[in-house]
């Protein structure tokens, strides 16, 4: 299956190819962009059982067992909080960020099919429960993810993460 991430003029807004989708993705550091898209979400959502598909990204610490703060934060509904790898812990204790109704898609993943899973991450549930097949690059999933410009390949493994966490969520919690 083919990815791409393409950049329209410079702007935020990348479209990125995957899973037979075009998916808008867009990258701000602005709480009025921020804004606007949640209002965007809130009105195509409004009434509907949504999940929203959350991942986070942080520069790898050339420690193996220590890690830096969390430099991105992704969400996804459709073409639109669900938690990958503790990622919620994570936000709590370094920015107090709270979610509430969230689960982590491993520990639904493994209640449903105990013995199944041990450890998952992300790109194994994306195949097992989903069927889609996530290229995980080595040299992006180490990058500088707290650059102050990311970069279109990082854009791209961060929407799809984001997507197929919302994919895996979509089908362990609505189906």
């Amino acid at each position: 299956m083919t990815t791409s991430a393409s950049n329209i003029s410079n702007s935020s807004k990348y479209f990125v190819y995957f899973d037979g989708k075009t998916i808008e993705t867009t990258v701000t550091n602005k709480a009025e962009i921020v804004n606007q898209w949640v209002q965007l979400i809130l009105l195509k959502c409004a009434g509907k059982p949504t999940v929203v598909g959350l991942d986070n990204e942080w520069r790898p610490h050339p420690v193996p067992y220590m890690s830096n703060k969390s430099a991105t934060l992704q969400l996804c509904i459709d073409d639109n909080c669900l938690i990958v790898d503790k990622d919620i812990m994570k936000l709590k204790d370094e920015y107090g960020l709270k979610c509430t109704k969230s689960a982590d898609i491993r520990e639904v993943a493994k209640m449903r099919w105990p013995g199944r899973f041990s450890r998952p991450g992300l790109k194994d549930l994306a195949r097992e429960v989903s069927g889609l097949y996530m290229k995980k690059p080595l040299h992006v999933t180490k990058s500088q993810w707290d650059a102050r410009v990311l970069s279109a390949d990082q854009v791209e493994y961060a929407c799809i993460d984001a997507y197929a966490s919302y994919k895996i969520g979509n089908m362990l919690l609505l189906n």
